[in-house]
């Protein structure tokens, strides 16, 4: 006996399969990514697929852990051409932005004053994260969900990017 599955409830039944996978998963399942190490933009891009690293970013470290449905912690850290660092911060708020379905403003503000956070206890050792370091630099960032906050190191032309 074969029955006659309309094709729009096959797709319905598959889309429901996969949101019940997914549910399951985010509801009990923890996943880290990290180099410790730098690596090349072509490595980080391969594993952090839609970050939008500008051609001459070198140096990248990161770490991408994701818990459950609503736990997630994004630490990147990459050197670019200083010719290239203002330009490269305005990409990743427009993306971020993009990203979201927003219009954050994400204004610059001097460096000075502002307490970078610091990586979580379970995630150390972090050595690579210290834009504590900066001398001279600004920050861009946003306290709302899923916001960016991008502290840049203009003597060192270094960018520190941090979403939570």
């Amino acid at each position: 006996m074969t029955f006659n599955v309309p094709q729009k409830m096959k797709s319905l039944f598959a889309a429901a399969t996969l949101a019940l996978a997914t549910l399951n998963a985010g509801c009990s399942d923890k996943a880290q990514i990290r180099s410790d190490a730098p690596v090349s933009r072509s490595v980080a891009t391969r594993e952090l697929v839609d970050v939008p690293f500008p051609p001459s970013a070198h140096s990248i470290y990161y770490l991408m852990f994701g818990g459950g449905l609503q736990d997630l912690e994004f630490l990147v850290r990459f050197d670019v051409a200083p010719d290239e660092l203002d330009a490269a911060v305005d990409h990743l708020v427009e993306w971020n932005n993009k990203q979201m379905g927003r219009a954050l403003p994400y204004p610059k503000i001097p460096f000075s004053g502002i307490t970078p956070p610091t990586p979580r206890k379970d995630f150390q050792p972090v050595s690579w994260w210290d834009p504590s370091t900066i001398s001279t630099g600004y920050y861009r960032g946003q306290e709302d969900a899923w916001a960016l906050r991008i502290f840049v190191d203009q003597t060192r032309s270094r960018i520190y990017m941090w979403q939570n």
